[in-house]
Parts: structure tokens; C-alpha cells; sequence
């Protein structure tokens, strides 16, 4: 089955939360066998603090 028509159950959303803030968006993706967007997704739904990137912006002036 593809990953975007996969439902998330109980399991998939305690290992998002306890994978949330301690990597990218794109590897918690990953791990869950889920597109970044999907997951993205379910944890805006689930209030789930999330990085989306890993890298600092910086400016040089």
C-alpha cells in the first residue's frame, strides 16, 4: 500500500511524537515509512512540536 493512503495508528503516533524535536522532519519521515508532507501533517493535528530544519540561517554582513 502506498505510504499516503496508510492510516496511523497508536503506535505510529507515539513513535512521531518521541521522534519529534530530536530530528529533521525528513528523517522522522523516513523511519515511519512516510512522506515528510504526511507526517507534517499529523503533527499539526496532534499539536506535535516538529524541526524542519537542521541547518542555522545565518547572514554575513
Amino acid at each position: 500500500m502506498p505510504s499516503w493512503k496508510k492510516s496511523w495508528n497508536e503506535e505510529d503516533i507515539k513513535k512521531l511524537k518521541s521522534l519529534a524535536g530530536t530530528m529533521p522532519v525528513t528523517m522522522i519521515a523516513k523511519e515511519l515509512g512516510r512522506t515528510t508532507g504526511t507526517v507534517l501533517a499529523k503533527a499539526v493535528e496532534q499539536n506535535i512540536p516538529i524541526r524542519h530544519r537542521t541547518d542555522e540561517v545565518t547572514s554575513a554582513r
